[in-house]
């Protein structure tokens, strides 16, 4: 089994290395095939040498200077990726490897695997209120509008069989902070299966998601999605 580990990156030169070395270390130790594939996304800061530091053969890179979104990255992320599951986190290390590794495990029959920050069993570390109080209304607004009833879309931790993945990447087309919606609902709309199980997740600081400004986005995106012709 070949894993493919995509990690979208803006501006995280004070983090990602912490998170690809703690990802390589891990993955190694476990003696799997597996790739990661950071696609930078508009940075202007020092997240490319970075990455570029960090001598590991399965490491690899792409540059995109001008911004993308996180969804557009995972897309050419996906697009690069050569494995039979293909999985992705953030660069912020919220999601610690084992936590990565554990749904890949649990995968089973399943089409795909998500993590969730409110299940029951589900630890969450350091978040904020207003993350948090944001988090569960943005959940309410996608069970109403989407009928995708998981306690979590957004959580940064997602596993998917090649086959499943491949069949809704053409349709994916968000390419901000609602992508995890996009794409959990292209999945479930064609007919694939999607596991939630609960998860360790940290908010960690220095977080790129600006609410005031990604909030109106998210929401618009939803109607979008709502209104799509089948």
């Amino acid at each position: 089994m070949h894993i493919s580990i995509i990690i979208p990156a803006h501006n995280e030169e004070r983090r990602i290395k912490e998170t690809l070395l703690d990802y390589i270390k891990f993955f190694k130790s476990k003696k799997v095939n597996f790739e990661i594939y950071v696609i930078l996304n508009g940075c202007v800061d020092n997240t490319l040498a970075v990455v570029k530091s960090i001598k590991f053969k399965e490491l690899k890179y792409r540059d995109y200077k001008e911004p993308i979104g996180k969804g557009g990255a995972l897309i050419e992320g996906f697009k690069l990726a050569k494995g039979d599951l293909i999985a992705y986190t953030d660069a912020d290390d919220a999601t610690k490897p084992w936590q990565l590794y554990h749904l890949i495990e649990n995968i089973g029959t399943y089409d795909s695997i998500i993590g969730s920050r409110w299940m029951r069993g589900s630890v969450i570390q350091k978040q904020t209120f207003i993350r948090r109080f944001c988090s569960r209304g943005f959940n309410l607004l996608v069970r109403f509008f989407l009928n995708l009833q998981f306690y979590d879309t957004q959580c940064g931790a997602k596993v998917f069989k090649r086959k499943a993945l491949y069949g809704v990447l053409e349709s994916l087309k968000t390419k901000g902070w609602a992508f995890d919606v996009n794409i959990l609902y292209y999945l479930k709309r064609r007919g694939y299966t999607i596991k939630e199980v609960p998860i360790t997740w940290e908010d960690r600081e220095g977080s790129n998601l600006k609410l005031r400004k990604a909030i109106p986005g998210m929401f618009i995106a939803l109607l979008k999605l709502k209104f799509t012709k089948r």
